[in-house]
């Protein structure tokens, strides 16, 4: 169910109270777009309708919160490349990448807890990672992708990563590809470095740590594995993308070898097992509805009786840009907080949004000058890479902005 907009706020304007308008079901080629706007946000819609029309998306949802209110919120088209399932507003996506932006919010309310600190060394609280040299590493240059430790030495599988402990305990002993300073993308060894912080200082996982206090205490409904009696909802993940698509060369080969050396298909026919054990660099369930949801919790203005997952103070350490310049593994230019992703161009207008986007094309991003959260969750797996917008959401952010700027 759809809970109602009021006393909307578009750029420090005022609006009045007044309910979302419904969406009639519109045009597309896999079936009808469903779900709300608040008034004014009708070319959202018709963005998201266009995305469907043109042939780009087999199911899809969009979503726009701000203080708690949705302004956005539409979904449609087919959970399977058979379109023989039509998508609802409770379907359930891979987020890839985007689970990252949800393992830094853990991480974040540690720091604001005083368990940990991002200018501590990592080995404080895990003193066999000192080893080879990394003893000065600071866990927020950890989160920032410069560890160094952009894959393990030596061959791993995906079940390395499921069970994690010898997983981490291989990653603390080894020595890193590089120093801090520059850094290389951790693409599914950010999960289990994070994770092994998690354990050290608070003794949850990281995925029990974010169902009992994130997701219990905001009220929304994504996973960091996903229980065998929600799989059900689960959409198939569909690649766009024929094999020989290729990254970048690396400035730094070894390093991105390491980091490639998984040969993790997420979209291949071992999706519920993926999805179950819900790695924290990349496995974790959701949809646009409940991060756009989450994200704009983090960046709502005060209200009474509202109480902020992370102060206001450590938001700020966790968000400020930490590392700036090429990826060591993709060869790509990056600009990282501790654990999100910091906007360049992709989250729209304003250099201090921060979230992060997952491979394929899932997105979840705070505009914190506008206090809005914003998230899109496909299941067509279209960006091949990390280099610009997916051009689904291109359409819809520039839509959205294009409001955003007439409501000022």
């Amino acid at each position: 169910m759809i809970v109602g907009a009021a006393g909307l706020q578009l750029a420090g304007v005022a609006m009045a109270a007044e309910a979302p308008k419904h969406v009639a079901a519109g045009p597309s080629l896999r079936g009808a777009v469903h779900g709300t706007v608040a008034p004014g946000y009708e070319p959202v819609r018709a963005a998201f309708e266009d995305n469907f029309v043109s042939g780009k998306e087999l199911g899809a949802h969009f979503a726009v919160y701000r203080d708690g209110a949705p302004l956005v919120d539409l979904w449609g088209g087919s959970t399977n490349e058979a379109e023989t399932v039509s998508v609802a507003e409770n379907t359930l996506y891979t987020l890839m990448s985007t689970t990252k932006g949800l393992t830094s919010m853990c991480i974040a309310m540690l720091v604001d807890r005083g368990k940990l600190d991002y200018e501590a060394p990592v080995a404080t609280y895990w003193p066999e990672f000192a080893a080879e040299g990394k003893g000065a590493v600071t866990v927020g240059e950890l989160m920032s992708h410069q560890a160094g430790l952009t894959g393990p030495r030596g061959p791993v599988t995906i079940e390395d990563f499921y069970e994690h402990k010898a997983l981490a305990n291989r990653l603390a002993a080894q020595e890193p590809f590089f120093r801090p300073g520059v850094f290389g993308y951790h693409s599914l060894t950010f999960g289990t470095l994070a994770d092994e912080l998690v354990r050290r200082t608070d003794g949850r996982t990281v995925g029990r740590f974010f169902a009992e206090e994130v997701v219990s205490k905001v009220g929304i409904d994504a996973f960091m594995g996903l229980p065998s009696e929600e799989e059900h909802r689960a959409a198939t993940m569909v690649s766009a993308m024929d094999g020989s698509t290729l990254f970048f060369d690396s400035p730094n080969p070894t390093a991105a070898a390491a980091a490639g050396k998984t040969g993790v298909i997420f979209w291949g026919p071992d999706q519920p097992i993926q999805r179950q054990h819900g790695i924290p660099a990349a496995g974790g369930t959701s949809n646009a509805r409940n991060l756009a949801k989450l994200y704009a919790h983090l960046v709502r203005s005060d209200q009474p009786g509202v109480t902020p997952l992370i102060s206001k103070s450590v938001l700020q350490q966790a968000t400020r840009a930490r590392v700036v310049g090429l990826n060591q593994c993709g060869g790509e230019l990056g600009r990282y907080a501790a654990g999100f992703r910091l906007d360049q161009t992709r989250y729209g207008s304003n250099p201090a949004s921060f979230g992060h986007c997952g491979f394929g094309g899932s997105t979840a991003f705070a505009d914190p000058a506008r206090r809005l959260g914003v998230s899109y969750t496909p299941n067509r797996m279209l960006n091949p890479n990390w280099y610009g917008t997916d051009p689904r959401l291109a359409i819809l952010l520039n839509a959205l902005f294009t409001v955003e700027r007439g409501n000022k």
